[in-house]
């Protein structure tokens, strides 16, 4: 029989995900409850536009349970009326919701900061969240941030 480390290191080798149970949203938030310091508070930025409100409200609730994280260390940022983004803070992982996002979340983001981030772009809110096909869609876009924020364990709720 092979050892626990071994076994997931043969697993994330094939590019195999092994999902845990977590305990509830009471247990999470007891395990992450020291705030985070520094730069490295914020672990991922979200881009999403300001008339997305109503669908992004029930998704800034589920995306910090889905991804394994504080919902502080979740920043959310929107366009403004031109459209234009305000500059994100630095984190190690971005996620655009919306056609226009991934274009102004680029035009914000310096060339390195590009490079050493993870970057997803996926539907609006209102559309990820309208039927089973594009939660699928969406899942897929957030199983690479949920793989780098577990890797860097930066605002886990996990501890």
């Amino acid at each position: 029989m092979l050892a626990s480390d071994e076994r997931q290191r043969l697993l994330h080798a094939m590019g195999i995900d092994v999902y845990v149970l977590r305990a509830g949203p009471a247990a999470a938030d007891a395990a992450g409850s020291a705030a985070p310091t520094g730069e490295s508070a914020t672990a991922l930025v979200v881009a999403c536009a300001r008339d997305e409100a109503r669908a992004s409200e029930r998704l800034r609730s589920l995306l910090p349970h889905a991804l394994g994280l504080r919902p502080d260390a979740i920043a959310w940022i929107e366009p403004d009326a031109r459209g234009e983004l305000p500059e994100p803070p630095a984190a190690g992982a971005y996620l655009a919701l919306g056609a226009d996002m991934p274009r102004a979340l680029g035009a914000q983001l310096s060339t390195e900061r590009q490079m050493a981030a993870l970057i997803a772009a996926a539907d609006a809110p209102s559309a990820c969240l309208r039927n089973g096909l594009a939660r699928r869609a969406l899942w897929q876009a957030l199983k690479p941030l949920a793989r780098r924020l577990q890797n860097s364990g930066n605002g886990s709720a996990r501890g």
